[in-house]
């Protein structure tokens, strides 16, 4: 007995709805973050958002630290994956992130 041909398919696009190990962008999350309700975000336009957070990055990789990289890496993912009720309710949030 052959599995179905679609099973391959159906395979990579559970895969893809469940992030597939393709990292977050910061225009991403911050067209995200300025969507949610409840959130300081609404104040900020998205652009705002994303120069803020490619700012960040910036200076992480300027330290060539590699942990904090990993680490806000990790919390664009987080703010990428999770409701904005759980973002309002500081689910992603690592003080240890940020460096201001």
């Amino acid at each position: 007995m052959h599995a179905p041909r679609w099973l391959p398919v159906a395979g990579l696009i559970l895969l893809s709805s469940l992030g597939g190990g393709c990292k977050a962008s910061c225009a991403d999350v911050c067209d995200k973050l300025v969507d949610c309700d409840g959130l300081p975000t609404q104040r900020m336009s998205s652009a705002e958002c994303e120069e803020s957070c490619k700012q960040e990055s910036e200076l992480y990789d300027s330290w060539g630290d590699v942990q904090k990289q990993d680490a806000f890496q990790a919390e664009l993912d987080c703010l990428r994956d999770e409701t904005c009720e759980d973002i309002a309710a500081d689910t992603c949030y690592d003080e240890t992130t940020w460096a201001y």
